[in-house]
């Protein structure tokens, strides 16, 4: 569990195949938590992960959210009264209160944040006492650090998807001036994680769809992968190891990845696995590329087959652990759930004995 864990992170041997996951699927979590898992919702998480004994949690946390103070304007969001997705932020914005590029461009964050040096220390205690209290919780796993809105997906939380990017396209100069402003305020942030307990953390950033980036590699390497360099130095510098989670296939930006100093990442299935096992599954941590397709619509069979592609490929790299990239919903057939969790434990145990 958690020393399980640790040893993926840091690229040692362990008894078996490390896993992650973010569950998000009420039968499971009322099955294995044994009660109603919306009266005590954190407690029953921990008990679930217990049961399953995966061996890293998905935590992030900042010192602002754009999701959180949009709940506070009342905003709509899309939800199911009676889904664990209730309870947590993963649920989808109706909409933005946006009504032009113009409304972008002129956004101030710092109207919102306070960035004044005299607040330092308190972010730093923040992080430091909720991460305690999280990793308390999830006491058998390790509970890493974590930044949502690494820097993209600031003006995509604030705004939107399409507004951010015609703002973009429409003032280069502008939109660049506002996403510096927005990456101060994760510099601030990335500054004071590095001053807490925590041996990895996840740097999330929406950067990329199916087919790849959903903006150009050059775009990225001129406003955005210099911003990872040096937030990501923030922590490296601390030995803190970095795994990057981004949508979509990242497989054509890797390289770039881990150029800005990524340590590992976290792979949807439209990534190359293969690829990228062949180029870094020595030397960095792989997360990731279980096709959740597989578990929603399939058979046993086919949960069979992609459990065994994933180990195949990169069951072997001491840092790779297993995991249904994304979060795991609802309607995940439960029987399904249930036989991929037992397929994980039967044949991640190490030595690996696939054919």
């Amino acid at each position: 569990m958690y020393e399980r864990g640790l040893s993926a992170l840091y690229l040692e041997e362990s008894d078996r195949v490390a896993q992650i996951e973010y569950i998000a699927h009420t039968g499971l979590i009322s099955k294995l938590y044994g009660g109603d898992p919306f009266r005590s919702p954190r407690e029953a998480l921990a008990r679930t992960y217990e049961k399953l004994d995966t061996d890293m949690v998905w935590w992030t946390l900042q010192s602002y959210s754009p999701y959180e103070r949009a709940k506070e304007r009342g905003e709509a969001f899309m939800v199911r009264a009676d889904s664990w997705s209730n309870l947590f932020p993963s649920t989808w914005r109706v909409d933005f209160p946006v009504n032009s590029v113009e409304d972008v461009l002129s956004y101030e964050p710092e109207d919102e944040v306070d960035l004044s040096s005299d607040r330092f220390d308190e972010v730093v205690n923040y992080f430091s006492r909720e991460h305690k209290k999280t990793q308390e919780l999830f006491k058998n796993q390790l509970v890493p650090g974590g930044y949502y809105c690494t820097t993209f997906m600031w003006p995509v939380m604030t705004f939107g998807l399409e507004w951010t990017l015609k703002a973009a396209l429409r003032d280069p100069k502008r939109f660049e001036n506002l996403l510096n402003k927005f990456a101060a305020i994760s510099l601030r942030d990335f500054k004071a994680w590095s001053q807490c307990d925590i041996k990895a953390f996840i740097s999330h950033d929406d950067i990329c769809m199916t087919e790849g980036p959903m903006v150009s590699p050059e775009w990225l390497r001129r406003y955005i992968f210099p911003w990872y360099k040096r937030l990501w130095h923030e922590l490296k510098s601390k030995d803190i190891i970095v795994l990057f989670c981004s949508d979509g296939n990242i497989t054509p930006i890797v390289d770039d990845l881990v150029e800005a100093g990524a340590d590992g990442f976290i792979m949807e299935p439209s990534c190359d696995l293969e690829l990228i096992t062949e180029r870094y599954g020595e030397d960095k941590v792989l997360v990731g590329n279980v096709d959740l397709k597989a578990l929603t619509f399939g058979d046993k069979r086919s949960i069979f087959n992609e459990v065994m592609r994933c180990l195949r490929t990169s069951g072997h790299c001491p840092g790779y652990f297993i995991n249904v990239t994304g979060s795991i919903p609802d309607n995940v057939p439960l029987k399904n759930l249930e036989f991929y969790f037992k397929t994980c434990k039967k044949y991640g145990r190490r030595p690996l004995r696939i054919k």
